[in-house]
């Protein structure tokens, strides 16, 4: 019998090691540390942006849509056109919700990174004495349309946070290291 989280041997079936339920509880007393809001990062919306990342996926629906109109009578050929169109507006949709319902709120000591949209529901609690490191960078699409990432490198294996599409990407990378920065003093 293994811990469900970390894969520990463990004496009997259910269980969660020790070091996996210290950490919950660790986090579940950092959820109730109410703590002044210092700072708050929206993701930013940009259609600019989601018609560059995904240019291939535009493609390949106006692909298949031409070839619909060329190779089928006028009708099935009107039907694959709308029902790319459709699917189209519909990735955009969601590209929207995803963007609108992510958020990262910066506290004295901590910081706390929400994503809430159509099927994902995530919540994460980071103190800012478990950050390893931190680093911006921006894809080319992304420096057109002036928003870039936000990765945090924090402690254990394949662990951190990237915050995506952050407008003034720079301004405010400089903003978060100096409140992250001020409490390593």
């Amino acid at each position: 019998m293994r811990c469900k989280i970390c894969g520990a041997k463990l004496k009997k079936e259910g269980d969660i090691c020790r070091n996996c339920y210290h950490e919950y509880k660790e986090k579940e007393k950092l959820e109730t540390i109410q703590e002044e809001e210092l700072l708050r990062v929206n993701r930013k919306y940009s259609p600019k942006f989601n018609l560059l990342k995904n240019g291939e996926i535009i493609l390949l629906l106006i692909i298949v849509a031409l070839a619909g109109l060329s190779a089928y009578t006028t009708f099935i050929g009107i039907l694959i056109t709308v029902l790319c169109v459709i699917i189209f507006g519909l990735w955009m949709f969601f590209n929207k919700k995803r963007a609108m319902g992510t958020k990262t709120i910066f506290y004295e000591t901590k910081f706390k990174y929400i994503a809430k949209y159509p099927l994902v529901n995530r919540e994460e609690m980071v103190l800012y004495n478990d950050i390893k490191d931190m680093a911006y960078f921006q894809t080319r699409s992304q420096k057109m349309c002036k928003i870039g990432d936000i990765r945090f490198y924090t402690k254990g294996f394949l662990a951190g946070v990237t915050i995506n599409d952050i407008p003034d990407i720079e301004e405010t990378f400089n903003k978060i290291r100096d409140i992250i920065n001020s409490t390593r003093d």
